[in-house]
């Protein structure tokens, strides 16, 4: 059972990995059965929380049959609010797993046994403190704010010694094209920035160029 469990964490990291790995040769289908497997899991995990916060909410800050309550309540609302998150979290994983040196898939991979074990170990100091059957769904929580901490400094850390680009072996040509992709970005950005009129919406677009990197440890 714990063998399964374990097996059940890893297989996102490795269908991850396969993207990484032959993006260049696979076709629209294979993307696909990429990434729906991902998409799934993301979705039940995201479902086990989310199900949780809404029994708390109707049963304590609701009145019954009303049409606030009854809406909480419909769970083909709640499942397309997730499947929508989701979606966008699996967009950003397979945008920036393409990117990611060896050394990150290392130590996203020496991730996966420890968070395992923790989540275990957690889940039996919980018990006695929380109602049965709900240890593992707050260990998971409270593991993910956590773990997306750690792994943050300890990637921020990694980037900081990770080679910049020497371009002395790249032709001009090469040179360029790199330079162009890059300025391309920032354009992008700035443009779709400038189209804004709201002081807030530019901060909450700067913001979240920023922090596309921290929305993908999120995800992962």
């Amino acid at each position: 059972m714990q063998a399964f469990r374990l097996l059940y964490m890893l297989f996102p990291c490795l269908l991850l990995l396969g993207w990484a790995m032959w993006s260049d040769s696979l076709p629209c289908v294979g993307v696909l059965l990429l990434m729906l497997p991902v998409l799934a899991l993301i979705v039940l995990n995201m479902l086990e929380v989310a199900l949780l916060r809404r029994r708390a909410l109707v049963g304590m800050y609701l009145e019954g049959e009303n049409w606030l309550s009854r809406l909480m309540c419909r769970k083909a609302v709640l499942f397309l609010w997730q499947v929508t998150k989701a979606t966008v979290l699996v967009f950003i994983l397979f945008v920036e797993a393409l990117d990611w040196p060896p050394w990150f898939w290392l130590l996203l991979m020496m991730d996966i046994p420890v968070l395992f074990f923790t989540s275990h170990r957690l889940e039996q100091s919980l018990q006695g403190q929380v109602k049965a059957g709900a240890q593992g769904i707050i260990a998971r929580h409270l593991l993910v704010t956590v773990n997306t901490l750690i792994l943050a400094l300890l990637l921020a850390g990694g980037w900081m010694f990770e080679p910049q680009t020497d371009y002395r072996d790249m032709s001009w040509q090469a040179t360029a094209v790199y330079a162009a992709q890059q300025a391309l970005v920032e354009k992008l950005v700035r443009q779709g920035l400038e189209m804004l009129t709201n002081t807030w919406g530019k901060l909450a677009g700067w913001l979240l160029f920023f922090f596309w990197s921290g929305l993908s440890l999120w995800a992962w």
